[in-house]
């Protein structure tokens, strides 16, 4: 499992979210994805390893979400398992990672179908391999990134490889690439983040940390969500109890016909100025205190009375004292 909380693993996997992330960001808008027909699989996947020496390990590998559905594209229907791996950091060998899950996902829908064939007299009983004419499943990765600096990392296995870059494309025949499909999440331009709608557009708007402030409040009151995972990931995320405090306060029934998101950033907003008011407040009340012991230790109790008078007078023995 990659370093992702519950509470962002919970937000990938709203069907509507999930189905929009391949859609949009693997398929570039391709493809069809129906959200309501997407089913959750299983993310552990395992399986036993033969090494030369007659050995065996159990090479075990757990996805953070995984679904399988029939993807519609122009020319076809067809099904498709699809894992989303959420990362918090940059993971610089991602592509190897993703490949593994890959095709640990491939050798065990192999396995076990070898093993059905076997059951049902298909194949040898100590023979190896599948059936010949065996079909598997297509298998699609996708990297949710969420970190504060922008992906640095490899996207592909070719990379990470140790060859000059005017030899890589002489090694293709030789040696396939593996490519990673990634998305920043907050490190997307307005024009990207407008493709997408929902939940999703509204975790993606909240979530950014450059932007024109007119720009957003304007996005804001168009971005509408009904999911609470979008605001417990947003907390978790952006390490801020406010957005878990917000969605707590709405009634089911309230955000069953979803929230504005611009009502999340003003009582972020307000919420903040208050705390900061009252931490001044609490700075001001000390102030004064300290003004008062050191008045009194230096016999200067009437120009005290005179402060409490006149705020000037006030302000200026603050500065006398350093306050």
């Amino acid at each position: 499992m990659g370093n992702i909380d519950i509470n962002v693993k919970d937000f990938l996997k709203i069907n509507s979210v999930f189905a929009q992330l391949f859609e949009k960001i693997v398929y570039h808008g391709t493809a069809h994805i129906d959200s309501e027909k997407l089913k959750e699989l299983d993310t552990a996947g395992q399986d036993t390893i033969k090494y030369g020496n007659g050995g065996f390990k159990e090479l075990e590998r757990i996805r953070d979400v995984q679904k399988v559905t029939m993807l519609f594209e122009e020319k076809a229907a067809f099904q498709i398992i699809m894992g989303v791996e959420g990362q918090a950091d940059i993971h610089y060998y991602m592509p190897v990672r993703c490949m593994e899950l890959d095709a640990l996902s491939y050798s065990i829908q192999c396995r076990k179908i070898s093993q059905d064939a076997k059951e049902h007299k298909k194949l040898g009983k100590y023979a190896n391999g599948v059936p010949k004419g065996t079909k598997v499943i297509p298998v699609v990765t996708l990297v949710f990134y969420t970190g504060s600096k922008p992906w640095d990392g490899p996207r592909s296995i070719y990379d990470m490889l140790d060859v000059p870059e005017n030899m890589k494309g002489w090694l293709l025949q030789a040696a396939p690439d593996y490519r990673m499909n990634l998305i920043d999440a907050r490190h997307m331009t307005l024009e990207q983040i407008n493709e997408f709608e929902g939940d999703l557009k509204a975790f993606l708007l909240m979530l950014q940390e450059h932007y024109n402030e007119k720009q957003l409040e304007k996005q804001l009151k168009t971005a509408v969500a009904m999911h609470r995972e979008t605001w417990y990931a947003l907390s978790k995320i952006k390490n801020d109890k406010r957005y878990a405090e917000y969605i707590d306060r709405i009634s089911d029934a309230d955000l069953e016909g979803g929230i504005y998101m611009d009502a999340t950033l003003d009582y972020v907003e307000k919420r903040g100025e208050k705390r900061g008011e009252k931490r001044g407040e609490k700075r001001g009340e000390k102030r004064v205190i300290d003004l008062y012991q050191l008045l009194a230790n230096d016999q200067r109790l009437d120009e005290w009375n005179e402060a409490l008078k006149d705020n000037k007078v006030l302000m200026r023995l603050l500065k006398e004292y350093s306050l």
